[in-house]
């Protein structure tokens, strides 16, 4: 059994031990030093270009920070995964997303729901497939809720299944949460919903992105949603790395429109709390 230790409880016991001995005169920089995610030669790296630059870690653009730690600038890989509820968020990710559902499949919705599944299956590789030469932080997750993750048939990416066995409990739990960042979920959906970083989810100062679906009703405009997520949020680490920035999304949301149209601009939402 792996033991979580919460980086500030660390950094207290490090704190007051006798033998804790300063990498670094930043906090962080210290504490990264401390537990052996940085080396001393990172850190004096890091402590130079704040010097330099007069700013904290935080807002270190990620190709500077990749001199120092690699990866940290990288694209990010797009994934999928099946997930119960007890498995959302997951893990160490450096970026999440989830498929909601406003209601569990009807004879009215089905033919749409499974459109859906076809570009969530088309638009992204498993992340169990995924070699383990990708750390999960350069990975940016988009769950598809089910009621039983470890059932044998999610392999075979039937989407009759796992529409059928979708876990609404899930859906209704993320858009709760994305609500308290002011998320607006009017439409009939299914949404997307995304949170970077993982733990930002529910907190109403950080931003949580939205892209609704319930005007998407062929497989082109449902793929083209799938597409904008993939192509234009997560595969640009500028976007997401210290959290979603709000400039740049529009940025990208309006160079997508200019291409697919209106609708895409009527779609997407990137919004907090007050």
């Amino acid at each position: 059994m792996r033991l979580a230790i919460p980086l500030v409880v660390l950094a207290s016991i490090l704190h007051t031990s006798p033998v804790w001995a300063k990498c670094s005169s930043g906090f962080l920089a210290d504490i990264l030093c401390q537990t052996g995610t940085l080396t001393s030669d990172q850190v004096k790296q890091l402590d130079a270009m704040h010097e330099e630059m007069g700013r904290p870690l935080s807002h270190v653009t990620g190709e500077t920070l990749e001199t120092v730690i690699p990866g940290a600038g990288v694209e990010l890989l797009p994934v999928r995964a099946y997930r119960s509820v007890s498995e959302i968020p997951p893990s160490l990710v450096g970026a999440y997303g989830l498929v909601a559902f406003q209601t569990k499949a009807t004879p009215s919705n089905r033919a749409k729901l499974l459109m859906v599944c076809r570009a969530f299956v088309a638009t992204f590789p498993l992340d169990s497939q995924v070699p383990l030469s990708v750390p999960l932080r350069d990975r940016m997750m988009t769950i598809w809720p089910v009621e039983d993750s470890q059932n044998e048939a999610l392999s075979r990416d039937d989407c009759e299944f796992v529409v059928d066995h979708y876990d609404l409990v899930a859906a209704e739990m993320a858009m709760k949460d994305a609500r308290l960042q002011n998320g607006k979920f009017d439409g009939e959906g299914p949404y997307l919903i995304g949170w970077s970083p993982t733990d930002s989810r529910g907190k109403k100062d950080k931003l949580v992105l939205i892209v609704d679906l319930s005007a998407a009703n062929d497989q082109t405009s449902v793929d083209r949603r799938f597409l904008f997520w993939k192509q234009k949020i997560v595969e640009d680490p500028s976007l997401w790395r210290s959290g979603f920035s709000l400039e740049r999304v529009r940025v990208a949301i309006k160079d997508f429109a200019d291409r697919y149209g209106q609708d895409m601009l009527d779609a997407v939402q990137l919004v907090k709390g007050d």
